[in-house]
């Protein structure tokens, strides 16, 4: 079960990578979603440890292939609710 913060920090993380394919900065990804540098530190290792996203200290953020498809579900599925509305 994902909470929306963190289907939120994959989308970031998948748009800033050019689809989850490169590493990003905590930094960029502060910067996208207005918050703090530690708060992104915190959240990533979350998601490393849920085997969503790759993290190494200084080197940046990875999507994992699991975390590519999830990113990709909720992308999907905010735009669904674009259509709609």
């Amino acid at each position: 079960m994902r909470t929306l913060a963190e289907e939120n920090y994959l989308k970031a993380i998948y748009h800033l990578g050019k689809q989850g394919k490169e590493a990003v900065s905590t930094n960029a990804i502060a910067e996208q979603m207005d918050t703090k540098a530690s708060s992104v530190t915190d959240m990533v290792k979350k998601l490393a440890e849920k085997d969503l996203a790759n993290y190494v200290k200084y080197q940046g953020v990875s999507l994992t292939e699991t975390g590519r498809l999830t990113a990709t579900s909720v992308i999907r599925k905010h735009r669904l609710w674009e259509v709609f509305l």
